[in-house]
Parts: structure tokens; sequence; C-alpha cells
């Protein structure tokens, strides 16, 4: 197989990509007291996020606002507002019940979600949860940094503490902690209403974050060399077996000065298989 032919099988062009569903909305927050709250929280209160397939165990969950009819406390519910009602946590973060009220948003769950350093959750979708379905999950981040890699149909989100992003999660997301303190989010589910449709009017994009270290950025740059050496796309064109073929992309892009990981491969395969299913899509 040739390296063009290569590469539109398995990796797609980035102009093939939908256009990334995020959008930051105009409130901000001082984080500095929220943080300190919730570092005072009991570290028993926290769980292991229930995706356990789609984590590599350092994704943590606690409820601040749940469903007394869920299985358990961080499984959000499809159900009204009126169906979820406040944890015994909240009152104990003052700040952040503070920040809710300022958003006065009709509110259902609402977590605090943790990412341990060096761990990382994988592409996933959150199947029909997403605005223009009557539902927006928002995220405050009240711990994050330049090594956090918040990834959305492939592009990087480029969230900053204390700001208040929607993401759509219903489009395929994932997200890397590469720095040394665990990244921490509020993260509210609120149904949408005119208040919110009026901070949708008002958002923007943000403020791009450097991409020297991003590893999806790393995995575009050997994309594109590979497009140019005959021998390294030989080798890869030769290899049937997806878990083979994830481990020597990884290891060909160490050795040509393009780390990433094998989850870029395996995001970029399923991209792939995406653009090709939905040309068939009317």
């Amino acid at each position: 197989m040739t390296a063009p032919g290569l590469f539109a099988e398995r990796w797609p062009q980035p102009d093939g990509l939908r256009a990334v569903p995020t959008t930051r909305l105009p409130w901000r927050f001082d984080t500095a007291a929220a943080l300190a709250e919730v570092n005072a929280l009991p570290e028993t209160l926290w769980r292991t996020h229930f995706n356990e397939g789609r984590h590599d165990g350092g994704w943590q969950a606690l409820a601040l606002r749940y469903a007394p009819a869920a299985a358990m406390d961080v499984v959000p519910l499809e159900a009204p507002p009126s169906a979820y009602e406040e944890a015994p946590a909240l009152a104990q973060v003052p700040t952040l019940r503070a920040m809710l009220q300022a958003m006065a948003l009709p509110w259902k769950s609402v977590r605090l979600m943790r990412l341990l350093p060096g761990c990382e959750i994988k592409e996933h979708v959150d199947a029909g949860l997403n605005a223009a379905r009557g539902e927006a999950r928002l995220h405050v981040p009240l711990q994050t940094g330049e090594r956090v890699f918040f990834h959305v149909d492939g592009e990087r989100v480029p969230l900053r503490e204390g700001e208040c992003w929607y993401i759509d999660v219903s489009r395929p997301h994932r997200v890397r902690n590469r720095g040394d303190l665990a990244r921490i989010h509020l993260v509210a589910d609120a149904a949408v209403d005119a208040r919110l449709a009026e901070a949708f009017a008002q958002g923007d994009r943000g403020d791009p974050l450097p991409g020297a270290s991003d590893p999806w950025e790393a995995f575009l740059r050997f994309r594109d060399f590979v497009g140019t050496d005959a021998d390294c796309a030989a080798r890869l064109s030769a290899i049937s077996d997806p878990a083979e073929f994830k481990e020597a992309s990884v290891r060909l892009g160490a050795a040509a000065g393009f780390p990433f990981d094998p989850s870029d491969v395996e995001s970029a395969m399923k991209a792939g298989r995406r653009a090709w299913t939905e040309q068939w899509v009317l």
C-alpha cells in the first residue's frame, strides 16, 4: 500500500474532522478558595469512575448533586433537574455552591472529577449528552496545567483554571494528565434554558495553549513524516494486527523524534473508521 493509501485508511487528514464542539462561556471564577475546600474533603468520598473500561485507574469522581434513584451517587440519570438533590458533600464546599448559584442554571448531576498525575481517560463518548438535545455538560477547572491534554474530535481544548467551558461529550473525547498534580474539575450538567442560551451567545474558543509537548501534535507531525518516508510507510503498511500497528507506530515515532502514546494511534484509527462510515450516512 502506498503512503497516501495508508493514511487515507488509517489516519484521516485534519480537514476531514468536524468542527470542535466546545465553547468557553463568559463566567470566570477565583478557584483558590474552592480548591482548598475540595482538598479538605475526606478522601473516602472519592470513587473510582464507574466507566472502568475507559481509563487506567486514575479517574475519580465525587458527587455534589445526585439522583437518589441512580445505582451510584456519581452516575447521572436521564431525568429532569427535579430528580436530583444536593449530596452531603456540597455543604462542605460553600465556594463551589456559590459558583453554582452564580450561574443560576437548572442543575442536574454535579460532580468533582479528578485525574491523577500520569493517568489517562481513554477516548469515549457520552451518547446523546449535548446542548442540542437539551442538556449541557459544563467544566470549571479548579486545578490543571499546560501538561493536561483534553482533546475533543482530535483538537485540544485550552481549559484554564477558573474558566467555564461547555463540552459536547457526545463527541469523541479523551484526557491525559502528564503534569505533577491531579487535574480537578467541577463538572456540572444543566438543562438548557434561556440563561444558558445567552451565555452560549457570549462564548468564544478560548486562548490557545502551547502545543509543543502535546502528544497528539507529535503524532500529527509523525503522520506527515510517514507520508514523506517510503521506508517507514512500507514498514507500517505491512502490519495487519492493530495492536502491533500501534506498538510499531509509537516505536518509530519515538525514533524519529515524535513522542506520542498508543492512544493517539487508536484515536486516529477510530476517526478514520468514523469518517469512512459517515460518508455513507445521508
